[in-house]
């Protein structure tokens, strides 16, 4: 498994149909381009139920509007829970969607190179515990992913809240 320090990389491997480690805001994620191939092998790696949904990490709410044909009546909420730690459970024409605008400045910065939304989850076999550092990442998915970006995680202790914008109520 490879890694960088460097931002600017690990978007190359990402842009090459890669899957990838990341540090999020409070713990590390998996994820790649929201491709069919993508989340399917992503759930595979995982050992995952194949109808268990992922999330959708975008760098704007103009990017996350414009790629789910957002109703407008939740284009006020998705405002304020931008860079807030908070994913949204979204009502789309086809179906809900779990989305998040990070706040987290690097997570944000490697959002707006890959300028497209990435799929993510978080870094741990199911029902296992979420790796805590790039020496777990390591331990646990060499050989499974292609690579990891080696950076300090935002400084939450734990995974972000979710709130259902339809419902306007906290799910965790």
């Amino acid at each position: 498994m490879k890694t960088t320090t460097r931002i600017d990389v690990a978007t190359g491997w990402v842009l090459d149909r890669r899957i990838i480690a990341y540090p999020t805001e409070g713990v590390w994620g998996l994820g790649g381009l929201n491709l069919p191939e993508i989340i399917q092998e992503l759930g595979n790696i995982k050992s995952r139920p194949s109808k268990k949904k992922f999330i959708l990490l975008f760098h704007s709410s103009e990017q996350l509007e414009k790629a789910l044909n957002i109703k407008p009546e939740y284009c006020g909420l998705i405002e304020e829970y931008k860079h807030t730690f908070t994913t949204m459970i979204i009502p789309t024409a086809k179906e809900k969607v779990a989305a998040r605008i990070p706040g987290n400045g690097a997570l944000l910065k490697f959002l707006k190179l890959i300028n497209k939304p990435l799929i993510s989850t978080s870094a741990n076999i199911s029902g296992e515990p979420v790796c805590k550092d790039i020496h777990e990442i390591k331990k646990v998915f060499d050989g499974k992913i292609y690579g990891a970006l080696d950076a300090p995680l935002g400084g939450k202790s734990q995974p972000s809240k979710i709130i259902d914008l339809e419902k306007n109520e906290y799910i965790r």
